[in-house]
């Protein structure tokens, strides 16, 4: 007599057994390969329901123990093809490799104090070792599973580069600062081929601008900049403001440390920190810098240009934060 075979139902299967039963679940369920092993197994069923279990078996070289049991689990699934799907083969107790507790103190020691030591190198060290205590030792493979499976990786410690200085660090310019409080920066154009590399500052309050074309982006050059701005304009500074950059440490830090003027940094990677002193710099490129074509043939005389430019910004110029004043004359109230 055939077997009864429930009639098979396409629902979405449920997953109960990791990602490889679901994966071929899935496969069985929404695809239906030939090469599916569920579709096999459910073609099997179908041929015990309608020629007879006996003609299933001989057609298929199947026992009819393994018949039977397919027919079970479908039967208990009601019908839905995920119970096909064959269980993992892995066998249930596997071989345990087995690893001379001294052996395996020397591998890790080796790699905890030096490092990454290959299992080439380590295979040398062992066998001497294993040698003197009249044991075999261990192939470059077995060492790399022990490596492997024992996670033998020991970093370094990581390396901190320390500053020379403490570095004050601000996330943002207060509304209550007074004037002094200067924003600095490097601005690099290029003419042609020329490079052409500028220290800017602003004063945060009064918006009074200075720029000034130097050889190289050193700290030298930044501070010459800044005795510079401060022998033009009768402003006294008590706060600079930079970014990272290295014209701004060195021989410059060591100049406002003695001045007792208060050195800020930004935080990497925040350039609307020095809002200001950024948006000069593209007034400048704008207004001047784009439009002088001394630059071009006569450096000197794009300097001598600079200069009138910055004369005529600072004192000339409306600025529109400044209730449209010059910047000089709205700083006029603080003198």
């Amino acid at each position: 007599m055939p077997s009864d075979v429930p009639r098979l139902r396409y629902v979405l299967p449920r997953f109960h057994h990791g990602y490889t039963t679901m994966m071929k679940t899935l496969t069985s369920s929404l695809k239906y390969e030939s090469s599916d092993p569920a579709k096999f197994r459910l073609h099997v069923l179908e041929q015990g329901k309608k020629h007879g279990v006996a003609s299933a078996v001989e057609a298929f070289g199947i026992s009819r123990r393994t018949y039977f049991s397919w027919q079970s689990l479908f039967k208990h699934a009601q019908g839905r093809l995920a119970s096909l799907v064959p269980n993992s083969t892995r066998p249930h107790h596997t071989r345990r490799m087995e690893v001379d507790a001294r052996l395996l103190t020397l591998i890790r020691s080796v790699r905890e104090t030096y490092g990454s030591v290959g299992k080439e190198k380590l295979k040398v060290l062992v066998s001497a070792y294993a040698q003197s205590l009249g044991i075999p030792g261990y192939g470059s493979t077995k060492i790399g599973k022990i490596i492997k499976r024992n996670r033998y990786f020991f970093a370094g410690p990581k390396r901190r580069k320390k500053s020379r200085f403490a570095r004050l660090r601000v996330r943002r310019v207060g509304k209550d600062v007074k004037p002094g409080y200067l924003e600095m920066d490097s601005l690099v154009v290029y003419v042609g081929t020329a490079k052409l590399t500028f220290v800017t500052l602003v004063d945060v309050v009064t918006k009074v601008a200075y720029a000034e074309r130097v050889k190289s982006q050193r700290s030298e050059h930044a501070l010459s900049v800044l005795l510079a701005f401060t022998r033009r304009y009768p402003i006294k500074i008590h706060t600079i403001q930079t970014d990272n950059g290295s014209e701004f440490c060195g021989a410059f830090q060591r100049d406002l440390e003695t001045q007792g003027i208060t050195h800020l940094f930004t935080y990497p990677h925040t350039p609307r920190v020095n809002g200001v002193v950024e948006r000069f710099n593209r007034t400048i490129q704008e207004e001047f810098l784009e439009r002088c074509e001394a630059y071009w043939y006569d450096v000197l005389l794009g300097d001598q240009k600079l200069t009138h430019y910055l004369t005529w910004y600072n004192e000339t110029r409306p600025h529109a934060a400044l209730k449209y004043l010059s910047p000089l004359k709205y700083a006029e109230q603080y003198m």
